[in-house]
């Protein structure tokens, strides 16, 4: 397929060139790594990476050569000692580092599929994404040791974890799990692995948000990953003189496929922060000479209520991608000055809309982009197909009528979702038999085609986690004092991303206190799925006449609920 390239204002535009073209040919697309080897070979002393620690200082860089050699060496090291073949499943469970990224490369380059994990991923979660997977090598630094120490007698097909670090201190076994030192990779080939990797083949089970309580894990091919490379090239004018920086975990696709992978595919530089930082951010960015970077959920929220500075306007940030964009944009873009371009995407098809950044008409997430189809349908009737007959020039605000269903297909093969791995029921569910996929999310469309974020469906988005409220409230179930549970979400007002809500009922004399059962919950989940707001039914959940809950009043905020933020009560994501 043939695909056209838009152009970009000049104000838009990175300096530099684009090393390998724009990638509007898909027969020739090839997976990440190559392009890497082409850089390696033409740029070889241009830095491709710099990584900082949790104080926000870059401590290493590492250029296209190097970064090439050391993937090479993982590489050779996984195929030729560890006996990971093509199609084998290798996890990674680490804040931000170098290794994080050789890994990733590594595991490309042997043919391999990554399975990257949540850094606060912990306990039954954690021990499931491992067993479910049937990953058979686990790479960890040693942050994250003690939690695999913790599951390790449950852990059913993992044969080797491998640690970052110097072989000293390295323990021999985890459980009954043999261990070896990361630092032992040096010893092998720098020279390129040349495993015949095609586009077509599986490069990653990505575990996101279930509807039955655990993950369910995301298959995606490497053609998706130069797809959503292209478009982001396309869309931020990115050039090989562009830095690109991220706050945001590895193990999501937003910090891999619009940092690491862009930077590849533009000969550009990428900068990995380990964390995020309201009072920081600005700074980072001034310091590593930031052009280009994304925004989650609330972090321009954050952003906003943070302290002016003198680091505010200072930066070259020249565009954000936010997903949503601020809800005060021109205040946001002004204040900051830079670019702020809205867009929408998942994991399991990447990135769907995308608004240019020469419109400046607020709201909305724009336009499909090249590769996809998509379409509107009614949520009660999901047969029926809605017609756009919104005028939103005269109306910011869409009609219910206007409301439906983001259903999305798939135009290039091997760039998105085939099947959820070993999970055939979610994936007829996900699916209809033409080949759509019904993203949970719902959206208006205007008459001039561009289309407007509303809400989700059935998920919740906290902190930038998608977040399952079944799965919230079956974990709240196993609270002893806990009978019955219901977690809805909450969107407050100029907030971007939901607030959980969790509303209970208790069993007969059973004493209940919400700071201790939020320790208890932060013990086993990720902090996302912790909830802010808690309320107590004591005579049971407001039923209808046909003894249906009422989950519009699940939904609202009386004196009976108790608030986290209130309490001082803080959780905060591992660093």
């Amino acid at each position: 397929m043939k695909l056209l390239f838009k152009p970009r204002d000049e104000k838009h535009l990175g300096e530099g060139d684009l090393p390998f073209g724009t990638f509007d040919d898909t027969s020739n697309w090839l997976p990440i790594t190559r392009y890497l080897e082409m850089g390696a070979e033409r740029i070889p002393r241009k830095i491709l990476f710099k990584v900082a620690n949790n104080d926000g200082i870059l401590k290493e860089q590492y250029t296209y050569e190097q970064t090439n050699e050391w993937s090479n060496r993982i590489a050779n090291g996984l195929f030729s000692k560890h006996e990971i073949k093509k199609g084998d499943k290798v996890g990674i469970y680490m804040l931000n580092c170098s290794e994080y990224i050789f890994s990733i490369l590594a595991i490309h380059k042997v043919g391999g599929i990554q399975v990257p994990i949540n850094k606060d991923e912990k306990g039954q979660r954690l021990c499931y994404i491992i067993n479910y997977s049937e990953m058979k090598a686990l790479i960890v630094d040693k942050s994250s040791l003690p939690f695999i120490e913790e599951i390790s007698d449950q852990l059913q097909n993992l044969k080797l974890v491998i640690i970052t670090g110097e072989s000293d201190n390295i323990p021999s076994k985890v459980g009954s799990i043999p261990c070896v030192s990361f630092s032992n990779f040096n010893k092998f080939s720098k020279f390129n692995h040349n495993q015949s990797v095609k586009v077509s083949d599986v490069e990653r089970c990505m575990f996101t948000s279930g509807t039955t309580g655990m993950p369910k894990g995301v298959l995606r091919e490497h053609g998706g990953v130069i797809l959503t490379v292209r478009a982001y090239l396309q869309q931020h004018g990115i050039r090989s003189g562009d830095t690109l920086m991220s706050v945001l975990t590895l193990a999501h696709a937003n910090a891999q496929v619009m940092c690491l992978f862009a930077s590849i595919g533009a000969g550009a530089t990428a900068v990995f922060y380990p964390r995020f930082s309201a009072s920081n951010f600005w700074k980072w960015a001034y310091e590593c000479g930031a052009t280009v970077t994304n925004m989650l959920g609330s972090v321009a929220e954050y952003l906003w209520s943070a302290p002016e500075s003198e680091w505010d306007s200072k930066h070259k940030v020249r565009t954000v991608l936010s997903g949503p964009a601020p809800k005060n944009l021109e205040e946001f873009q002004n204040r900051f000055n830079t670019r702020t371009i809205d867009g929408y995407g998942s994991t399991e098809m990447g990135m769907v809309l995308w608004k240019d950044p020469e419109d400046h008409r607020p709201g909305s997430s724009g336009y499909p982009m090249q590769g996809y189809y998509v379409e509107l349908r009614n949520p009660l009737n999901q047969n029926k197909i809605i017609s756009p007959l919104w005028d939103s020039t005269d109306d910011q605000t869409p009609p219910d009528e206007a409301k439906g269903l983001l259903y999305i297909r798939p135009l290039i093969p091997h760039t998105t979702l085939n099947e959820y791995f070993k999970d055939e029921k979610r994936t007829k569910e996900a699916f209809d038999e033409e080949g759509f996929f019904n993203s949970d999310d719902l959206f208006a469309r205007a008459m001039d085609g561009r289309y407007y974020f509303v809400g989700r469906y059935s998920r919740i988005r906290v902190s930038g986690e998608n977040v399952d409220p079944v799965a919230v409230a079956n974990e709240a179930t196993e609270y002893e004092p806990i009978y019955e549970a219901i977690a809805v979400g909450l969107r407050l007002p100029n907030v971007a991303d939901d607030e959980i809500k969790l509303n209970i009922t208790l069993k007969s004399g059973a004493a209940f206190d919400p700071v201790e059962f939020c320790k208890w919950m932060a013990e086993r989940v990720i902090v996302a799925m912790v909830p802010r707001f808690i309320e107590v039914y004591e005579n049971g959940f407001p039923l209808t006449a046909t003894q249906k809950v009422r989950v519009a009043e699940l939904k609202e905020l009386s004196d009976k609920t108790w608030d986290r933020n209130e309490s001082g009560l803080k959780f905060s994501a591992r660093k």
